[in-house]
């Protein structure tokens, strides 16, 4: 069993603790389907069935809004105006601690560098307060919480050689056109996955791999030798 070591400043603790990514399955995944009947009317797995894809809710650990987040509201006294590149306005409230909690880069940071489609141009960040230690070998992958499309934002991914570096930072992001409306206290930010770091070299079409690739593509359609019942390994982040 690893350990991952989280820092939390004291008057910042209980607001965005982080917590294993398992507890916060999206209120849609649970209602998805098992299986589903085709237009032949043959059954198929459905979405709850893939555990590939559930692995990827559940893996790692997630790191959450402190505070509510209001998005082109009604302006007042406690607005930010963001308006380097684009008209966007946020407010929220919490303790001062978490008065510089969003703040906007310089639009020459990053300039070249793509915004989701969709999304206001403005370079945000999200102050970064959690620190996190890997043990010797691993780094973190930050990343924004897997196949969370419903989010009304959405970072940018890094990895951070977190055995050796440890300290908090910075969480850049950008903010979705379409939405305007509240991001609530403990929305999802951040989904962070400790990973070996290994030297790999590629392997181009190699025979073996064909043969087991048809193989097990053939089991994991099989109710009786599905991925889940024959290939799948639980993982454990606790």
């Amino acid at each position: 069993m690893k350990l991952i070591k989280f820092f939390v400043p004291k008057a910042k603790r209980g607001f965005a603790d982080p917590q294993p990514a398992k507890k916060f399955i999206p209120d849609w995944y649970k209602k998805a389907e098992i299986s589903y009947m085709d237009q032949d009317k043959v059954e198929r797995f459905g979405l709850k069935a893939c555990m590939p894809y559930l692995d990827s809710l559940m893996s790692g650990y997630i790191i959450t809004t402190p505070v509510d987040i209001f998005v082109n509201e009604e302006t007042n006294e406690y607005s930010h105006i963001f308006n380097n590149e684009d008209s966007l306005s946020l407010k929220w409230d919490g303790p001062p601690e978490f008065a510089s909690f969003i703040k906007e880069r310089p639009k020459e940071s990053g300039a070249t560098m793509p915004r989701p489609a969709g999304h206001h141009p403005n370079h945000l960040v999200f102050e970064g307060f959690w620190s996190v230690k890997t043990p010797r070998g691993y780094s973190l992958l930050m990343t924004h919480p897997l196949n969370r499309y419903d989010l009304p934002f959405t970072i940018s991914s890094g990895i951070i050689d977190s055995d050796k570096f440890f300290a908090s930072g910075n969480i850049p992001f950008f903010i979705r056109k379409d939405f305007k409306g509240v991001i609530p206290q403990g929305t999802p930010i951040a989904q962070l996955i400790p990973i070996k770091r290994d030297s790999w070299n590629m392997v181009e079409n190699d025979a073996m791999l064909t043969e087991q690739d048809m193989l097990q593509g053939f089991l994991v359609r099989q109710k009786e030798t599905n991925y889940k019942k024959t290939l799948w390994q639980r993982k454990s982040y606790s």
